[in-house]
């Protein structure tokens, strides 16, 4: 082949590989209670999430030009509504081809009225303004309207799949939870630290399967107590920050990360002919001897105090405190995520799922942690329906973390 048709093939090549990087930015409220301010970062932060499906697109999001800013001494609050705002240093140091944002208003019925916008840095032009009205506790819904008019005005092409997928609602997401996220995530930037806790402890109670509060909670303490060996031993000095449920999050947290998975068995059943399987893992979680010993503490604690007499009769005038934090104790065990990552032989992941400890040990009654911390290891089953073909070659290591 000759060398000038090669280079022209191996352009052609490039471009068809060459992704668009589009960054994200919070929308700007226009008017109304300046306590619904964490709607435009909530919206940026779901659309690029939802984008992430979107195999031709990069995506550089809020919180990435938010600290690029900072670190510049520059105003992280932009104008969104010029596109000179973007075209500088933001459109420089990411090489952005697009960024999203917009504006909103939450007017007293909840109603909300969105307007993204999307600007080509390229050119320096504005799109047409996408107007969507919903509702500021169902900003899921408003953001299946939006994700695909994006696409469209970036000039991208989905497959079926990729439609299917950013368009898809998310039905699972606790709306309060979602406000007192985004609120705690406002509040980390302004170095309030004990109101980002306290907003995250919330969307964390609301909804103890959702990784986002979980992780960001985590953050939020970490500014109190470090993340190393001591922080629970930090916790338990602190008289000002420190709560019950604070402290049964922390222990629970720490019992958590502290698993070790290991597969035991594998088996494949074969769907359509052989294009798909059923995948069935058989897993061992085992936990080291210290922490296991502090968890066996804990539920002798429990088991003596459960009662508002003891064993031997006496009366206890803590019971109801201890039935409350062994609650506490159960709740959050059951709600321990065991992530299962399928990876290839680059490390990259290709195929993850999830499940509960609360269906992984069928914890559906009181008591029923103790089933699990029988031994300083826990047997459990997991199956992943329908994986294809090519996944199933690809893998080359399966890695198992409990959150």
């Amino acid at each position: 082949m000759p060398k000038k048709t090669l280079l022209i093939v191996i352009l052609l090549v490039s471009m068809a590989y060459a992704k668009v990087n589009v960054g994200f930015y919070s929308l700007t409220q226009t008017s109304g209670d300046v306590q619904n301010k964490w709607v435009g970062y909530a919206l940026a932060d779901i659309i690029s999430d939802k984008l992430k499906a979107v195999n031709e697109i990069n995506i550089i999001k809020d919180d990435m030009i938010y600290d690029f800013l900072v670190s510049r001494n520059l105003n992280p609050f932009v104008n969104t509504a010029t596109v000179t705002s973007f075209t500088g240093e933001i459109k420089e140091h990411f090489n952005l081809d697009f960024i999203v944002t917009g504006n909103y208003t939450v007017n007293p019925d909840n109603s909300l009225p969105v307007n993204i916008v999307v600007y080509n840095l390229n050119d320096g032009t504005a799109y047409p303004a996408i107007v969507i009205q919903g509702f500021a506790n169902d900003l899921y819904t408003i953001v299946s309207y939006i994700t695909h008019p994006v696409c469209n005005n970036i000039g991208l092409n989905l497959s079926i799949d990729e439609i299917s997928k950013i368009k898809q609602i998310d039905l699972t997401a606790k709306r309060t939870g979602v406000a007192n996220t985004y609120k705690g995530k406002i509040s980390l930037r302004n170095k309030d630290y004990k109101g980002a806790a306290e907003f995250f402890e919330e969307a964390y109670k609301e909804d103890p399967t959702n990784s986002l509060s979980k992780n960001s909670y985590d953050e939020a303490l970490s500014h109190f107590y470090g993340d190393g060996i001591f922080a629970f031993n930090l916790l338990e000095t602190d008289f000002v920050n420190n709560t019950p449920f604070r402290k049964q999050y922390m222990i629970t947290r720490k019992i958590s990360k502290s698993f070790k998975g290991e597969i035991l068995s594998t088996k494949l059943s074969s769907r359509n002919g052989g294009t798909h399987f059923d995948i069935e893992l058989n897993l061992r979680l085992k936990l080291p001897a210290s922490i296991y010993s502090m968890v066996t503490d804990l539920i002798s604690k429990f088991s003596s105090g459960g009662s508002v007499n003891l064993d031997d009769g006496v009366y206890n005038p803590n019971a109801s405190k201890i039935v409350n934090e062994r609650e506490q104790f159960e709740n959050n065990v059951a709600s321990f995520i065991i992530n299962v990552k399928f990876i290839d032989k680059n490390g990259k992941t290709i195929q993850q799922s999830t499940q509960s400890f609360k269906s992984s040990f069928n914890m559906n009654f009181s008591g029923a942690v103790k089933n699990v911390f029988k031994n300083d290891y826990a047997d459990t089953y997991f199956m992943i329906p329908s994986v294809t073909r090519e996944i199933v070659q690809q893998t080359s290591a399966i890695e198992i973390t409990v959150e």
